[in-house]
């Protein structure tokens, strides 16, 4: 037996039939609609949702026969039993050739044969309504998430260009000093930052960030970082510090990050370059790989690795301050670790020499780095990349 929501159309030119079928379909729990003519079932099929059509029809009335395929057109996917004088086979099959679902013959040898093939074909078109509906709501469903993946691409690429505008520019000569950065992200935004600012010393205070994770969340840290660099560096400035110590800026910077509830930590390496042009002070946070410095014919990562800790992880945390002598002309490169990510083959232990070894042979400076590891031909990298290069004497 059907539920209450199992809608009959009835069409029937004779009342009393009408009456006795709807009565008996009442009686079984369908809603039935009952159409007096086939040009009123038409009206009906526009404005009630249907499951089944039960159609009396009579072959020698003209309306009937000229409105049947009408009827059949506009309900499309709906059931439609039709219950007529049947004369030959041939009657049958041109009335399923036509788009009818069943055929069955006046007067009737069984009402019970009847209900039941009405019965099967509306929970047919029931699950076939049903599916109807799943599959308008999938398809209203990816089109508002094309809308939405449009509007979060939209957003990423304006983030991008806020996030590269915040960038130093990509080559900088400043003062005997030739910087250059390349930035290479696996997203639309990098969780990866670089940055350089001269000091009102003549000094040269420059940086490069790797945020944990990646995405919008990272990217927004880097954007933090300069502001708090900045502000930090006003702050000393403003106070009259006569020198201005990287580890107190390292230190007040993971502070900063801590108290900003980001959950978000971040390894860092932050150098000074005198005014002179002759010596390096720097910090480390964490930052793996170290840096790569040529001079006079010697290349060597610098020391310090692992003597501080990333930044926004550990409250009170301390970074050790190196200092080394610069000669006349020498090459700085610093790399986030996706550039390990890109290496030739190799395994974890022996990185490092892969490393300065590909150095070695293309040149401790950006376009040899670029040479060596093919990413002038990279469309996608596993993870952000950020090189920044610093060459004494303009030399690069």
């Amino acid at each position: 037996m059907e539920s209450d929501f199992s809608q009959l159309l009835l069409i029937a030119d004779e009342r009393h039939v009408a009456q006795q079928m709807a009565a008996h379909y009442d009686h079984l729990e369908y809603q039935v609609k009952v159409a007096e003519s086939p040009m009123h079932a038409l009206h009906l099929l526009t404005d009630c949702p249907i499951h089944l059509i039960l159609f009396f029809y009579d072959g020698k009335v003209p309306t009937h026969t000229a409105l049947l395929q009408d009827i059949i057109d506009k309900s499309e996917e709906i059931p439609l039993v039709v219950i007529t004088h049947v004369v030959t086979a041939l009657d049958v099959t041109t009335l399923l050739r036509l788009g009818a679902t069943a055929v069955f013959s006046l007067p009737l040898d069984s009402q019970t044969e009847l209900d039941q093939c009405v019965a099967r074909h509306v929970r047919h078109a029931k699950l076939f309504l049903d599916n109807l509906r799943y599959r308008q709501q999938l398809e209203q469903a990816n089109l508002q998430l094309n809308e939405s993946l449009a509007e979060l691409e939209r957003d990423q690429q304006a983030g991008r260009l806020m996030q590269q505008s915040l960038m130093p520019a990509e080559r900088t000569q400043l003062d005997g000093l030739l910087i250059k950065r390349h930035m290479q992200s696996s997203l639309y935004l990098s969780g990866d930052f670089v940055d350089h600012v001269s000091l009102p010393d003549g000094r040269v205070l420059f940086y490069l960030a790797d945020v944990s994770g990646h995405g919008a969340s990272s990217a927004i840290l880097t954007i933090l970082l300069k502001f708090l660099t900045r502000r930090i560096l006003s702050d000393e400035h403003v106070e009259g510090a006569a020198v201005i110590a990287i580890d107190g800026i390292m230190a007040r910077l993971n502070q900063e990050i801590l108290d900003s509830d980001v959950d978000k930590h971040l390894t860092m390496f932050m150098g000074v370059i005198s005014s002179d042009r002759r010596s390096l002070s720097y910090c480390v946070g964490g930052h793996y790989p170290m840096p790569v410095l040529y001079q006079k014919s010697t290349l060597e990562y610098l020391p310090g690795l692992g003597s501080g800790f990333p930044l926004g992880l550990f409250e009170g945390a301390e970074y050790q301050q190196y200092q080394l002598s610069l000669a006349a002309e020498f090459d700085l490169l610093l790399c986030s670790d996706g550039v390990l990510e890109v290496l030739p083959n190799g395994s974890e232990v022996d990185q490092q020499t892969l490393f300065l070894d590909l150095l070695r042979s293309h040149g401790c400076n950006i376009s040899g780095l670029i040479s060596g590891l093919q990413l002038d031909k990279c469309q996608h990298v596993p993870d952000d990349i950020a090189v920044l290069s610093i060459a004494g004497s303009g030399n690069g």
